[in-house]
């Protein structure tokens, strides 16, 4: 018999029945199965107490919700809470949208029945026919005294309810609880927006709600009225019934058209939420207050307890192109024991296929097959390791002239950096000519904020171990590092072999038998990280981005450096440029899931409700209640380095801010400064030559970019300046001239 006449045959009503049972009240036979152990109603409570403890009570989660979504999750406390916190944005976006329809649907008709309004009083004058007196309540008054009025049965109600439609009223001095409600609850409460007419509710001695209408200057064809909602969310139907006739009232009443002299005797209505802009505020996106569920982590707190063990730094490698910085550190990262055995036994066999069998350590942190074809970094490759008093987050930088870049890209995430330089007889010199990498790079990180430098002296294998080479190089570079203002005290020479792994971990005593210093990874464990900007506003400094979440949360995840304040699971953070908000769902640092970041952390979050589109490298995520200000134009105090053509006015450069890079023009030249002084030499100088301290203004080209001031932040106020491949100039930011798009 054919497989398809069995098929066929088959009665589907038995293979049902067989798989399982279902009685008359829809419960399976083995629902026993799914009631839950004594050991899992201990995981429940657990689980209820601590996703309580972070999220607090909501108005939108009850118990039952929780003990569901915990059940689902297996106990899972982390997605639980990302699953919850979810759900309630979601739910008040939709409230948020559904007001925002019922309010356009009630403009449209009120345009419409205003309209209507106006032509029957001025059919009524052509007839002689009286219109409505101010001093006494109409008929539709009346309507409005029964649609206000529902809910309360007293006399006297009636009569306040009915005066507070017809007669202008003083707002009251304290805000009320309805308006305090309103506010916690997100809704815009008392602004008139530009428009002619707002109607406020106050609370009367008695207790009683009462509505004034405000009238305004401003656009006499625009009628737009706002009502507030003194009663819970079931009330929704009343309050927009009452708005509906409170704007007919307006219309009918002529209040359109009431005189100056009748708006004045309201003089001391003002907006009750009146907005204040400041010069760092100003044309900035119009954002609410980010929304805080409860009081939760006290993230300063938490923070200290996790230094308390090991100091975090950020540490940079750099140097000349094939100065063996990714081998140096992926020998360095194999003797650590980040990198196993069998990993490292097949770096080895598969760069021998090749013919590059030196290459295998670099393989380490050169994860790409062009990067491991061609043996050259070409962007930031980011490793963790520890000693034992620091955690490192290691940032691998190109070193080739033609990924500088991505160099500035790493460099400005660091705190700490290591100088790799090639001993060999030849190569020094090539790196550190005016043609090479080498004193760009160690520029570059000096003028990016990296104090503290570790310069590793490699490949001194290939010299034998020569002292007086390790001497010679040691001393051209302390002329020139002393010259671009690193302290002595900050800068450390290491003799070392990336291939060998001498002295990176430990050494020989018998091959450097003149050299008593500490080994690369002491003198790592001796290094201090910057003060952190906890008490700062929060700003981090978009490196990348991509669709997706942090395991299996959904939305968008994006990858950056804080350079300032703190951050927490539920928190509302806003994207600059473009004004979109969005909600943290989830935060990774290290490969390891936290619920809360600090100043200094390299973290990847995951954002919920906010377009990917909004984004791009370079834009600034912070909070909606301290945007950072965005800029096209500024004044900027400029280092000039070794160049070759002076810099005049009107002079095009390539703007980097950490990872941004846009097109911008220098357009004024404004005075040199002496560098030791600081005092002014010569004002509106006609060109700025090589080595020159000077103020100028910058103008960006395309579009404005989010930057502060370097007194304000430290990080988000330091530029470079590059032309034609080479860097040319590195500064602060003095001052925004402009703000806004």
């Amino acid at each position: 018999m054919s497989r398809h006449r069995t098929i066929r045959n088959m009665k589907v009503e038995d293979v049902f029945a067989d798989e399982y049972y279902y009685d008359e009240n829809g419960n399976g036979d083995d629902d026993d199965e799914y009631s839950m152990t004594e050991v899992q109603k201990v995981q429940m409570k657990e689980g209820m107490k601590e996703v309580k403890s972070i999220i607090g009570q909501l108005d939108d989660i009850n118990d039952e919700e929780i003990e569901n979504t915990l059940w689902n999750y297996y106990f899972d406390v982390e997605k639980t809470i990302s699953l919850l916190l979810d759900k309630v944005h979601k739910s008040q976006v939709r409230k948020q949208n559904n007001l925002q329809k019922k309010a356009n649907s009630s403009n449209e008709s009120t345009t419409t029945t205003t309209t209507k309004s106006n032509k029957a009083i001025k059919n009524n004058k052509d007839s002689n026919i009286k219109c409505f007196a101010f001093d006494q309540p109409s008929p539709d008054d009346e309507f409005m005294k029964t649609a206000s009025l529902r809910k309360t049965g007293t006399t006297k109600e009636k009569q306040d309810a009915t005066k507070a439609t017809t007669k202008l009223r003083k707002k009251p001095n304290e805000s009320s609880p309805i308006i305090e409600k309103g506010k916690d609850k997100g809704i815009d409460i008392g602004k008139d927006k530009g428009k002619d007419i707002g109607i406020n509710k106050g609370i009367d001695k008695g207790g009683k709600a009462s509505i004034v209408i405000q009238k305004e200057k401003g656009n006499e064809n625009d009628d737009i009225i706002e009502v507030l909602d003194d009663d819970d969310d079931d009330d929704e139907k009343l309050k927009f019934d009452m708005e509906a006739q409170l704007r007919f009232d307006v219309g009918a009443l002529g209040l359109n058209d009431l005189d100056e002299s009748l708006t004045e005797t309201g003089e001391s209505i003002q907006e009750e939420s009146p907005i204040t802009t400041t010069p760092k505020q100003q044309d900035l996106p119009k954002t609410t207050k980010a929304r805080k569920l409860s009081k939760r982590i006290n993230v300063i707190e938490e923070y200290k307890k996790r230094t308390a063990d090991k100091l975090s730094l950020n540490l940079v490698i750099i140097g000349h192109v094939d100065a063996g910085k990714s081998t140096l550190m992926g020998h360095l990262l194999y003797l650590l024991g980040e990198v196993n055995e069998k990993t490292m036994k097949k770096y080895e066999r598969d760069s021998s296929k090749i013919g590059k069998s030196s290459f295998s350590f670099a393989w380490v942190l050169d994860e790409t097959n062009e990067e491991r074809t061609r043996g050259v970094t070409m962007d930031i490759a980011i490793m963790k390791f520890e000693t034992p008093n620091r955690k490192f987050t290691l940032l691998d930088a190109p070193g080739h002239r033609d990924f500088i870049p991505n160099m500035i890209s790493g460099a400005a995430q660091a705190d700490v950096a290591i100088l790799v330089v090639d001993s060999t007889t030849g190569e020094f010199e090539a790196g550190f000519d005016s043609n090479g990498q080498t004193k760009e790079h160690a520029l570059l990180v000096r003028s990016l904020g990296v104090q503290q430098l570790i310069v590793a002296v490699n490949k001194l294998d290939v010299v034998d171990w020569s002292q007086f080479r390790f001497d010679e190089i040691v001393a051209k570079l302390k002329i020139f590092l002393n010259q671009a203002n690193f302290r002595k005290n900050n800068v450390f020479y290491i003799p070392c072999s990336g291939l060998t792994g001498e002295n990176l971990v430990k050494r020989d005593p018998k091959i450097m038998e003149w050299y008593n210093g500490p080994t690369l990874v002491q003198q790592l464990d001796n290094l201090e990280p910057p003060t952190r900007l906890l008490e700062e506003p929060f700003r981090l400094s978009v490196n990348d981005f991509f669709k997706g979440g942090i395991g299996n949360v959904g939305g968008v995840t994006v990858a950056g450096r804080m350079g300032g304040g703190t951050i927490q699971v539920g928190e509302e953070v806003i994207a600059i440029p473009g004004g979109e908000t969005g909600v943290v769902k989830a935060i990774e640092i290290n490969e390891v899931t936290c619920k809360w970041a600090a100043a200094g952390d390299s973290i990847l979050i995951t954002l919920t409700g906010l377009d990917i589109i909004q984004l791009k490298v370079g834009s600034i995520l912070c909070l909606p209640s301290d945007p950072v200000p965005v800029t096209s134009h500024f004044q900027a105090q400029i280092l000039t380095f070794d160049i070759k053509i002076p810099i005049t006015r009107g002079f095009p450069v390539i703007l980097h801010r950490q990872s941004l890079n846009e097109p911008a023009v220098i357009i004024k030249l404004e005075s040199i400064i002496d560098r030791s002084t600081g005092n002014v030499t010569k004002k509106n100088p006609r060109h700025i030559s090589k080595s020159t301290t000077a103020i100028v203004e910058i103008k960006l080209s395309n579009r404005s970019i989010p930057l502060e001031t370097f007194e304000d932040n430290k990080e988000l106020g330091r530029i470079m300046l590059r032309k034609g491949g080479e860097t040319i100039a590195a500064g602060i930011v003095k001052k925004l001239i402009t703000l806004g798009s």
